[in-house]
């Protein structure tokens, strides 16, 4: 199953193993499913700052690729209502959170912490 998930999507992959806050970005919005919700409260909920939780899901010049964000590898949708922009985990995202949590428990992944 790993080489079929690899095959399937392996810069995200790559991308979830290079950034905590991606991965954990991704982990709270799998939580939180079936809801949506914006930066600030994922950032309330996960310590980490609102301006890098904003990078994670849809890039931030130098510091985050918009290439390897959350939005743009299709982990996560943007919802928008009123002009606000909500995020969701997209089903490809779910699959992988769900592939993550079965088969890297204690290694990498493990230590994913949401307040």
């Amino acid at each position: 199953m790993r080489s079929s998930i690899l095959k399937y999507n392996p810069r995200a992959m790559r991308s979830l193993k290079k950034s905590v806050v991606r991965l954990t970005t991704l982990f709270y919005l799998y939580e939180i499913y079936p809801n949506a919700t914006y930066p600030a409260e994922i950032s309330r909920n996960t310590g980490i700052d609102a301006s890098n939780i904003i990078g994670a899901l849809r890039g931030m010049s130098k510091r985050y690729s918009d290439d390897a964000s959350l939005v743009k590898m299709g982990l996560v949708e943007v919802i928008e209502e009123d002009g606000i922009k909500y995020y969701r985990i997209s089903e490809e995202g779910r699959k992988m959170v769900e592939f993550l949590k079965m088969h890297m428990k204690g290694g990498a992944y493990g230590p994913i912490i949401i307040r």
